[in-house]
């Protein structure tokens, strides 16, 4: 009798498990996983990485052992949570990003503002949505999608299929922490900008008090707006070797998550 399957069961259980764990990835990644890329061609991106992936790791595992639908669902389910885990801690960085617009936004005055962001999805300010564009570009430049790719590579030597662990305790702390980092990520990014607007308005408030006559609203509103573009484009240099500082730091915390659950 004729194969029609060139596959057994264990390749095919193999493979879905692969497939799951990456397409989760790619779904949570800043640059890949945005909105404004089809889900077709994230999907046929998660199958190509599958297929490259499948030889490797199917000579690490000798045999798979006989699961009961039960087990292979949480199975499955595990490797959901580690293309969360990854996801999540990739995704930290650029949430700050666009937090630490927001911050400038609203001291500038457009935090009112709000324009269609295509790689979140969402509404975001207007320096929020600038900041975004740069720090992507930024992010390319430092080739930090080739680390995700090796990152995605990495995960199946450091937690093999059918091993993952949840260190529930140490796995919570380090998630909070680059929770609590996010803000002070965003404090970090925005700070030059921020501090300048807000010397900015203790001026105006000062000449608001010395001049009366003067109407500080029509005057204050623009030259903040001057201001906060002008220390914008001159912090960008600053910003920009803060901003690797941060990738490098993103890389570590993405390896001490894939470590706590091996």
């Amino acid at each position: 009798m004729v194969n029609l399957i060139p596959f057994s069961v264990d390749q095919i259980e193999i493979f879905i498990l692969i497939f799951v764990r990456i397409i989760t990835i790619i779904a949570l990644l800043p640059v890949f996983g945005s909105d404004s890329i089809p889900v077709q061609l994230k999907v046929g991106f998660s199958l190509l990485l599958s297929i490259i992936l499948f030889n490797m790791i199917l000579s690490s595992i000798p045999q798979m052992p006989d699961f009961s639908w039960g087990v292979m669902l949480l199975i499955v389910l595990k490797e959901v949570l580690v293309g969360l885990a990854i996801g999540f801690a990739a995704s930290t960085l650029f949430v700050a990003v666009q937090f630490a617009g927001r911050l400038i936004d609203t001291e500038m005055g457009f935090g009112m503002v709000e324009l269609f962001d295509p790689f979140s999805g969402q509404s975001v300010t207007v320096m929020g949505q600038f900041q975004i564009i740069v720090f992507t570009l930024l992010f390319l430049l430092f080739n930090g999608h080739y680390f995700f790719i090796l990152a995605i590579q990495k995960s199946f030597e450091v937690i093999p299929l059918t091993g993952v662990h949840i260190a529930g305790g140490h796995l919570v702390v380090q998630i909070g922490n680059m929770v609590g980092n996010i803000f002070i990520l965003a404090i970090k990014l925005s700070a030059p900008v921020f501090i300048t607007l807000v010397l900015t308005s203790i001026s105006l408030g000062v000449v608001a008090r010395t001049v009366p006559q003067m109407n500080i609203f029509f005057v204050g509103l623009p030259l903040k707006i001057m201001v906060g573009l002008g220390a914008t484009f001159i912090a960008l240099p600053l910003l920009g070797n803060l901003f690797r500082k941060m990738v490098e730091a993103l890389i570590q915390d993405i390896w001490r998550i894939l470590h706590l659950m091996a």
